[in-house]
């Protein structure tokens, strides 16, 4: 009877100890797309996130950047004005559960949608010593190489879980901060919520329903096609038949520039 109740005790610590360790949080990001004619524009999204699984999805309509300091967590998304072209398709998200090594994404390609079963990379970090702060949190420097492209990411272990924006992770502590190395995308942290309704995170966190999974094959045909086809839809929906695009210009979108996963 004494064993008995000594393991009912220890199940007992072990389960609040495992409450206690539980991180629940929200995220708000700016996606920031930086175009070579100097206009940047930021796309919103939130991350909804426990020690295990996280939830990325955007969060409403892309605005034009305004004068920012890169150096603080802004709160009300004051950095961002006026309304770009709103698209018509469902919301693009990425799904991670590291227990079970699931990725899965949902992105729109020229109004085309894609849902798609993707691998859990293991980005080789290279850590520095170097520290800022973002808002509230001491956050430390790494360097990753992931498809393509090479992010520099401050994350914070202030915030203990292996989770970022987009498809970036593998620190021992949230990214709250990305750039690539050409300065072409980014991600940038406007709000943290560590305290969030645990219904809501319970119901982001069931994981995503699917119907139809399209193949990683016919989604790279598209990152690949991606300005081709772009043009194609313009001269069908043009009223303007001798409309012509420039090409191999300064201010053209280079074609590795035109999404964030490179593909050769």
């Amino acid at each position: 009877m004494k064993k008995l109740l000594f393991l009912v005790f220890i199940l007992t610590i072990n389960t609040h100890i495992n409450a206690q360790n539980q991180v629940n949080g929200i995220v708000q990001y700016d996606f920031i797309i930086n175009n070579p004619n100097g206009v940047s524009f930021a796309n919103p999204y939130k991350l909804y996130f426990n020690n295990n699984i996280s939830f990325y999805i955007k969060n409403g309509e892309g605005k034009r950047i305004s004068e920012t300091d890169e150096n603080t967590m802004l709160v009300n998304g004051r950095m961002v004005e006026e309304k770009v072209i709103k698209s018509s398709l469902p919301k693009n998200y990425v799904y991670t559960n590291l227990r079970d090594n699931v990725l899965i994404f949902r992105e729109g390609i020229n109004q085309k949608l894609f849902v798609v079963n993707d691998s859990l990379a293991n980005i080789k970090w290279k850590l520095f010593t170097e520290n800022k702060k973002i808002g509230k949190y001491t956050c430390q420097k790494a360097v990753g190489l992931y498809r393509g492209r090479e992010y520099i990411v401050w994350f914070t272990t202030e915030i203990p879980v292996s989770h970022g924006p987009w498809k970036l992770r593998g620190l021992p502590g949230l990214i709250l901060e990305v750039t690539d190395k050409k300065n072409k995308y980014g991600f940038r942290a406007t709000l943290v919520d560590l305290s969030p309704n645990k219904k809501i995170i319970d119901k982001r966190l069931k994981g995503p329903e699917v119907e139809k999974v399209s193949s990683m094959e016919k989604y790279i045909e598209a990152i690949k096609n991606k300005q081709k086809d772009f043009e194609a839809m313009l001269m069908a929906t043009s009223s303007d038949r001798d409309l012509k695009f420039k090409r191999d210009c300064d201010e053209c979108p280079k074609a590795e520039d035109l999404s964030l996963e490179i593909f050769k």
